[in-house]
């Protein structure tokens, strides 16, 4: 299968990042973040951002010793933005390499789950670094306005609006 792919520069290194649309991420390893695009029941998609000067993303963050993916999630949503959601389904995953690695031994993977919002919980501060998270649902179809990931971006929305439009999710 064709996945999309693209290059990032970062810390003075070039990744290759690959979209791999899957509903069976116990099946990457390693996993180094899992990221929730959250739906509302209005179909808005929720987004966040620690400081004001800070770009738009979505929740998540790294897994704890002996979490599985879906308690990651939950955690990481309730750490940063408060919320808890009722529902939590496989998107797919990001491959990320090192440009040149001919061994495959950089390969890791940034994992994405589409999840039904359950409740806005009273703001807290992130026990991570003490600040308040700013949230705000926008309209699905405006998402990448907020979150400006390129075509790979792109496509994980399309594959995320589209699983929550189709799915017996609600």
């Amino acid at each position: 299968m064709n996945h999309p792919t693209s290059t990032l520069s970062y810390d003075n290194k070039n990744f290759l990042l690959t979209w791999i649309k899957d509903s069976k991420l116990k099946d990457y390893n390693p996993i180094n973040q899992v990221y929730g695009i959250v739906f509302n029941d209005k179909g808005e998609i929720l987004i966040a951002r620690e400081k004001l000067e800070d770009k738009w993303a979505i929740p998540g963050g790294k897994p704890e010793a002996g979490e599985n993916i879906e308690e990651t999630l939950r955690r990481e949503l309730v750490e940063e933005v408060d919320v808890s959601v009722s529902k939590v389904l496989p998107l797919g995953a990001q491959k990320v390499e090192l440009d040149g690695d001919s061994d495959g031994k950089s390969i890791s993977y940034q994992l994405r789950c589409i999840a039904l919002l359950k409740e806005l919980l009273p703001q807290t501060p992130d026990p991570a670094h003490g600040s308040t998270w700013e949230r705000r649902f926008v309209p699905a179809e405006d998402i990448n306005k907020y979150i400006k990931w390129g075509e790979l971006g792109t496509m994980m929305f399309k594959d995320a609006i589209d699983l929550f439009k189709n799915l017996e999710f609600r």
